[in-house]
């Protein structure tokens, strides 16, 4: 009786220390990739654990790494962010305290640290925001508050002050915004009541109210908006609704209505849709069943459907992604199982699979 007593605490030890061996020791979860954003010509992300990864191409510092050399492979900045936006050749980040920092490309001021030499690493440049879009030579950002800083490039309006004086450190706007998305010369916004503003340059109809005429401030064009995303001569807007529009520049169809016409107010390309980016000349967009589609220039493979070919209507590239970044010729997403998938131009590593060749399909890479 005393051996079976014996066996059967020995048996309950052993099975506890199963227990424990198997959960009790379980490896934390990885990190997954929460934000991604593609520049002209380098990429970022940002995991769960706060870590911010560049890479792609560095001639100005635009990966903040030190360093003007080019990464093929995804390298680690810094720790403790949580948003990210990739600009021409500068990149902007919030931390989790809300912190803005930036970095790489100044000639214009649009590093914002007040000095026009370019920043090798991240240099920070205000508190309290929670939005950031950087376009090609210039920046904006939204404070807690939803107030609109703006600062870099302005010789087109497209700071949107009424002047076309450049800033080299953060100015507020005196406008309020909920959204907002940076392109080349031309700007976007959204306020909460749905209603659409641009203001800039409006060569190509790119500013979409219907007139030929630079915006040197805000201009509504339109009502119900809840997304919206700048290229470099074309623009997409989402409806609540989920109905797409777009309008600007369409010589390579990116604007996915079909036709290589260029339209100066939106026109609708679809439906369905909950997400949308813009590129140089590519749009990206994902449907509610979290199927990706593309359209536009193809010419590196950024639409990623196997081809070469421009395509003036929207295109399926495959299932089961979670969120998108359109780069200047290449293309970003995550999938819903949070693997990060890459595609189109790679010249300077901007796809960080460690090679510097085109991709015309998407292709996973692995963060270290």
């Amino acid at each position: 009786m005393k051996n079976k007593n014996r066996l059967s605490i020995i048996s309950i030890i052993v099975a506890g220390l199963v227990f424990v061996l198997i959960y009790g020791c379980k490896k934390e979860e990885e990190p997954v990739i929460t934000v991604i954003s593609g520049g002209n010509k380098h990429s970022m992300a940002v995991r769960s654990d706060g870590t911010l990864w560049a890479w792609g191409y560095n001639n100005e510092s635009q990966l903040g790494d030190g360093t003007t050399t080019d990464q093929n492979s995804p390298v680690q900045i810094g720790t403790d962010y949580m948003n990210i936006s990739a600009g021409g050749s500068h990149s902007l980040a919030i931390k989790s305290d809300g912190t803005l920092w930036a970095w790489g490309a100044n000639a214009d001021g649009q590093v914002g640290n007040g000095t026009l030499e370019n920043s090798t690493t991240p240099v920070q440049v205000g508190t309290d925001f929670k939005k950031i879009s950087a376009g090609t030579a210039y920046s904006l950002a939204l404070s807690s508050d939803n107030s609109l800083y703006v600062w870099g490039d302005n010789n087109y309006y497209q700071l949107g002050d009424d002047t076309r004086t450049d800033k080299n450190t953060p100015v507020s706007s005196g406008y309020e915004f909920e959204k907002i998305s940076a392109g080349n010369m031309i700007t976007l916004a959204l306020k909460d009541d749905g209603s659409l503003w641009t203001w800039g340059w409006d060569g190509q109809g790119v500013l979409g109210d219907g007139i030929d005429e630079n915006n040197t401030t805000p201009v509504e064009i339109g009502s119900d908006y809840v997304a919206l995303a700048s290229g470099y001569w074309h623009c997409l807007g989402l409806k609540a609704d989920g109905s797409l529009w777009a309008w600007g520049y369409n010589d390579y169809g990116q604007l996915g209505d079909g036709t290589n016409i260029t339209r100066t107010e939106p026109v609708q390309v679809g439906t369905g849709f909950m997400a949308i980016d813009a590129g140089w000349a590519h749009s990206l967009a994902l449907r509610s069943d979290y199927t990706l589609w593309a359209w536009g220039y193809n010419a590196n493979g950024q639409l990623g459907d196997g081809t070469r070919l421009n395509q003036a209507l929207p295109v399926m590239i495959g299932y089961n992604y979670n969120f998108i970044s359109a780069g200047g010729m290449h293309s970003m997403a995550v999938k819903t199982d949070g693997t990060l998938w890459v595609w189109g131009d790679n010249s300077k590593g901007q796809l960080g699979n460690g090679t510097t060749t085109n991709e015309s399909v998407p292709v996973q890479i692995t963060l270290p």
